[in-house]
């Protein structure tokens, strides 16, 4: 099994790559023994890698810890292209380093047995759900003149029966204004 992120070969022996996808769901039964639960969306896929790395090649864990350690600019972690089979299978495309790296010497090998985890980042679903439009507010109103409006008798000038009535230059300049702002429907 190989892994490559941004095309550095990760080194080590016996590497091997766990895929974990972590569905969100939340208890709806309140009090009662009810098993309904709300789905709450697919949390980021995750790759936890394992792999040995013998004393003698101190450089290859040297090169896992630089590439842990790269930061790109604004201080924010590397986000990696990775390569490997099983991140393929659950559709992984790019990746940073999350949760930390360990490494702990082996009892009977001269070695480090290194674990990490890579997390998903840009995925589909997210551009998906970044692409999706926003659920549409609508005003709600009650019986009764809006604050300000009318009947007061200190002649402000607005009635409590209606709008006023618009000017054929102040129409124009409502419609282009909605057409400006995009709120006019074509």
């Amino acid at each position: 099994m190989t892994l490559l992120l941004d095309g550095h070969k990760v080194q080590g022996k016996n590497l091997k790559v766990t895929a974990n996808l972590r569905i969100e769901s939340g208890d709806m039964s309140g009090q009662t023994s009810n098993t309904d639960k709300a789905h709450k969306g697919f949390k980021p896929k995750t790759l936890t890698v394992s792999l040995m790395i013998p004393f003698v090649d101190r450089t290859q864990m040297t090169d896992l810890m630089r590439l842990a350690e790269s930061t790109a600019g604004g201080g924010q972690l590397h986000l990696y292209r990775v390569v490997n089979d099983t991140a393929a299978a659950f559709g992984v495309r790019q990746v940073e380093f999350s949760e930390g790296i360990s490494a702990r010497e082996d009892d009977s090998l001269r070695a480090w047995l290194v674990q990490f985890t890579l997390s998903e980042r840009e995925s589909n679903p997210e551009k998906v759900e970044g692409r999706r439009a926003g659920n549409k507010v609508n005003a709600q109103g009650g019986p009764g003149s809006a604050v300000g409006e009318g009947g007061d008798g200190s002649g402000s000038g607005g009635g409590s029966t209606g709008d006023p009535a618009l000017s054929g230059f102040e129409k124009v300049l409502g419609r282009v204004d909605k057409w400006l702002g995009g709120s006019e429907q074509s």
